[in-house]
């Protein structure tokens, strides 16, 4: 089997990576994608760094991170990932408590497809979630939700 083959194969699995270093909302996090029904591979991890490294040899097709985290922040993380993996961030939602439209626009402008704000409204996510898996992203350009 080709490695482009992979997405065809019958036991394929879309993976979602979640990061955040509050475990609780990653519980949140897991559960709106859950509520999908698309038996998601759903990765956990807390920490932005590992997170970099542990993508560098898989398939993801979703992440969803904070913006405040330890080591790194969420702009930090998502230019990282341009070197690290550039086909991956047209597949981001970051998720933030802070209201600054100034940030949500970098967050954007570097690749993010949605910023939203804590805590995430479900449907929100959900929908935004759906259309990056469902690979719709053509139906939205970048969304700032708060």
């Amino acid at each position: 089997m080709k490695v482009s083959d992979i997405r065809t194969a019958t036991k394929f699995r879309q993976t979602a990576l979640l990061i955040d270093d509050q475990p609780t909302l990653l519980e949140i996090h897991a559960a709106v994608l859950e509520s999908l029904n698309m038996n998601l591979n759903i990765v956990k991890m807390t920490d932005p760094g590992a997170s970099l490294n542990w993508i560098k040899n898989k398939q993801v097709d979703l992440i969803i991170t904070d913006y405040r985290m330890h080591n790194m922040n969420g702009l930090e993380f998502v230019k990282a990932l341009k070197n690290t993996n550039p086909s991956l961030q047209k597949n981001i939602i970051v998720v933030t408590a802070l209201t600054d439209r100034k940030i949500h626009n970098e967050l954007l402008k570097a690749g993010a497809v949605a910023c939203l704000i804590k805590p995430a409204q479900s449907k929100a996510l959900a929908e935004i979630a759906l259309n990056i898996l469902t690979d719709k992203k053509q139906y939205f350009n970048s969304w700032a939700i708060g």
